[in-house]
């Protein structure tokens, strides 16, 4: 099998398709990981499908076979990041993609340091390059900044991570539905507002905390978003688990 994945969202793919790679691609390829002409490599779309390629020229790779080897989760994890600084937001976007999020929402809040930025594009090259470092089949989406009234409008089945929660994350978890996406709320440097939470309890998000300590905030997104996606891949164990205590 082959030791990396291309992700390539920039083309269509099918079997006995000859793709013409990027230059990003080509220059990863043949002088970052030293592959030749002849070699065998996967491919994927970035929607959930796999492909075997091989290398027929320096430029070009012909889709041999389909490939039925996914990793992803079979639920929806949508993570809400308020915009932080620079070296901040690309950290946890790389982060996440590697947990297996689905789609990344930044968002600006009242108490964001950073209220624009023009590294969308950056960030989409960064969740690439995760994508393909951890052998995904989904490149995971990255939208346009909004706002966080926006947000809380367009968004359900959410939990929203706050500092001065009582909620358990454990707790929160037996009162989401796993058969939608969850989004997961994550504020700025300086915290979500009394206000902003209150806004968001009045639009039905679960209000949770990560634990006693108080987390920076791209450390609370990285284990927000592994503690979640660790959560619900044992769901099941984790419901007869419950069950049985009740008994």
């Amino acid at each position: 099998m082959s030791k990396i994945r291309l992700c390539i969202n920039y083309q269509k793919l099918s079997v006995g398709q000859k793709v013409n790679l990027s230059r990003e691609d080509l220059n990863y390829l043949f002088n970052v990981m030293r592959y030749n002409v002849g070699q065998r490599i996967c491919l994927t779309d970035g929607k959930g499908k796999n492909y075997i390629g091989e290398i027929i020229d320096k430029k070009t790779v012909i889709i041999l076979k389909e490939e039925n080897n996914s990793v992803e989760d079979n639920f929806d994890l949508v993570l809400c990041q308020a915009l932080l600084k620079s070296n901040k937001m690309e950290l946890v976007i790389q982060k996440a993609t590697e947990l297996g999020v689905k789609r990344i929402i930044p968002f600006v809040s009242e108490r964001c340091i950073i209220k624009k930025t023009n590294k969308i594009e950056r960030w989409r090259r960064i969740a690439k390059e995760a994508t393909e470092q951890s052998l995904r089949s989904i490149l995971p989406e990255i939208e346009n900044i909004t706002t966080f009234r926006e947000l809380l409008n367009s968004i359900h089945n959410g939990i929203f991570f706050w500092e001065k929660a009582s909620q358990s994350l454990f707790e929160t978890v037996q009162k989401i539905d796993i058969l939608k996406p969850v989004y997961l709320i994550i504020g700025p440097e300086g915290g979500f507002t009394e206000k902003e939470a209150e806004e968001a309890k009045l639009k039905g998000l679960q209000i949770a905390s990560l634990g006693k300590r108080v987390l920076r905030t791209e450390t609370a997104s990285i284990v927000a978003t592994a503690l979640l996606s660790f959560l619900l891949q044992n769901y099941d164990i984790i419901k007869q688990w419950m069950l049985n205590k009740k008994l």
